[in-house]
């Protein structure tokens, strides 16, 4: 397929008609016009007359909306949705004559698709648990609320003039804290002089298939009432400074390292400084969090204790409980069973978090018993509870049109893996290309599909990705390379050596980064020899800026490998 041109598509205005594609399906679409559907959430999949269509729900569904989408997406999806990494929904098999109904379907609900595709502010996302954990400050919801708006009222602007796509992040649990730094604008909940709430910023985060980077620090701290100009300075800047004519080389990750961390922030700062003289309105009031509450609150607990899956809240006697959405598909009937679970026993609210799980709060601790058990009639279960591991996967081919290999059925074979079964705090992240849909770069155990050599031929498979972790600002790198086949052995292999070797407390990167990647890979060459090679693709690098992706390989619709357990 001939390839868009993309700032030429900006500049014209991203003209598509949408009422043609009714009419006449896509055969008439030129690239620049393909592109152009991005800016409406619309994405072209592998298959002819198909379109994926992603919804920006801000992480936050009513039980109608929920309703309302698991309708659509019997209509017009094949009955299923997938939940992203990015806190929002997808619908996939929207064949191209019903996609301008699907996104009226959307808007009538109150949600929209702009802008989360293509070079946009995608989405703005926000820790699940803000304004009810132990852990969160304050409230960054209505932060989120705000900046969200911003960006959507300037999206005719924003979709033609950006250099490439933007995500931002706000909360302040040790686990957002950390997500920060994956993005191009991560906000960090924090508590100021005389315990006002505000954010750390941090700027230029981002992973992907080019130079995985994480952010850097530029504010030690934002007033609540200037984190929409904190973002609208750090748009003007990326606008007026980044690389709009090469894509490749245009995310803002490459105007940091281009500029200088120095140079960029200096602009940053002045930018910032001439907006907060703007006039803006305060921000509503929001309750910050009480230390002495702790007591009050953990002398209560739902039966069978709290866990990762039911945690605390502030309000003594309720619980923040996770629904475990395996792969982050959800069929429509579960839709509709969830959306029912969540007005019985909590808010009416299934809020969606970055694991690709529904979190319900303000659940009362002496109805979490029966929750568990009307899950289970779902077929569903609270995070944490069940056998098979919850590993993170893109939806991969034979849907995704930039996917090479089929991650959800290898997603499948390792989360049942008995070494995750015995470590259910490890994070595995498999992506069905060399972009980070799931984060590879960052997980105990990434693997990210491709054409690799194994065994003196070229197939399907994965690179391993070892050694990620953000907490200690380091991203994974490429270990070795193993056939699609056996990457649940391989898995094993990699769990088991930890297990054999960590120190006490030790995480697994941690162990990694101790002894040395080149050690796990000799052992697993040992142990897998003929199935394992070392190291990255021969002849690749870690990819720099302006390289294409993998090319010349196809997937079967109906493609589907054995794969190797043991």
């Amino acid at each position: 397929m001939p390839v868009a041109n993309i700032p030429a598509a900006k500049r014209a205005g991203l003209p598509v008609d949408l009422d043609r594609l009714t009419a006449e399906g896509d055969d008439w679409l030129s690239p620049e016009q393909r592109y152009a559907l991005k800016t409406h959430g619309v994405c072209a999949q592998s298959q002819p007359q198909v379109f994926m269509v992603r919804v920006r729900n801000g992480g936050d569904l009513t039980a109608g909306q929920a309703c309302g989408l698991a309708d659509i997406a019997e209509r017009h999806g094949r009955g299923w949705l997938h939940l992203t990494t990015r806190q929002q929904a997808e619908l996939h098999h929207v064949h191209a004559t019903e996609v301008n109904a699907v996104l009226a379907a959307v808007r009538a609900l109150g949600l929209t698709t702009r802008s989360t595709c293509g070079h946009t502010v995608r989405g703005v996302m926000w820790c699940p648990d803000a304004g009810v954990a132990l852990a969160e400050p304050f409230d960054c919801a209505p932060d989120a609320h705000a900046i969200t708006a911003a960006v959507l009222a300037r999206t005719p602007d924003l979709d033609t003039q950006l250099p490439s796509r933007v995500n931002i992040h706000l909360g302040g649990c040790p686990a957002c804290r950390d997500h920060a730094r994956l993005n191009d604008a991560g906000l960090v909940s924090v508590l100021g002089a005389g315990g006002q709430p505000g954010y750390e910023l941090w700027v230029g985060g981002s992973l992907g298939r080019s130079v995985p980077t994480l952010a850097v620090k530029a504010l030690d701290f934002v007033p609540r009432a200037h984190a929409v100009t904190a973002v609208t300075a750090l748009l003007d800047v990326y606008i007026a400074h980044g690389n709009f004519d090469q894509p490749n080389k245009a995310r803002m990750k490459f105007l940091l390292r281009d500029l200088g961390a120095d140079r960029f922030l200096d602009l940053f700062r002045a930018a910032y400084a001439r907006t907060c003289r703007r006039p803006h309105p305060p921000p509503p009031q929001v309750e910050v969090s009480d230390a002495d509450l702790a007591a009050a609150v953990l002398a209560q607990a739902p039966e069978g204790g709290w866990s990762r899956g039911v945690r605390p809240q502030r309000t003594p006697g309720r619980a923040v409980v996770t629904v475990e959405i395996p792969l982050g598909d959800l069929d429509a009937d579960d839709l509709r069973g969830l959306a029912g679970l969540a007005g019985r026993y909590a808010d009416g609210v299934l809020h969606l978090t970055r694991d690709q799980d529904i979190t319900l709060r303000h659940v009362p601790l002496g109805a979490v018993p029966a929750l568990r058990g009307d899950l289970g009639d779902l077929g569903l279960a609270v995070a944490g509870t069940t056998a098979a591991r919850d590993v993170r996967a893109c939806t991969g081919g034979p849907v995704c049109s930039l996917a090479i290999t089929a991650s959800q059925q290898v997603a499948w074979a390792v989360r049942s893996s008995p070494a995750l079964a015995r470590n259910g705090h490890l994070r595995v992240s498999v992506s069905g290309c060399p972009n980070a849909c799931a984060q590879q770069q960052v997980a105990d155990v990434g693997f990210s599909g491709g054409k690799v050599h194994v065994g003196g031929g070229a197939q399907l498979g994965y690179q391993v990705w070892l050694g990620g972790d953000i907490a200690a600002g380091r991203v994974g790198q490429v270990v070795g390379r193993v056939a699609e086949r056996d990457v649940p052995a391989i898995t094993e292999a990699i769990v088991g050596l930890w297990e054999a070797l960590r120190a006490a407390g030790e995480s697994l990167p941690q162990t990694v980064t101790r002894l040395g990647p080149d050690a796990f890979a000799a052992h697993i060459d040992r142990v897998f020899r003929g199935r394992w090679e070392s190291g990255a693709e021969p002849g690749q690098r870690p990819r720099a800026a302006g390289d294409t992706p993998t090319a010349g390989l196809t997937l079967e619709p109906d493609r589907l490998l054995p794969l190797a357990v043991a």
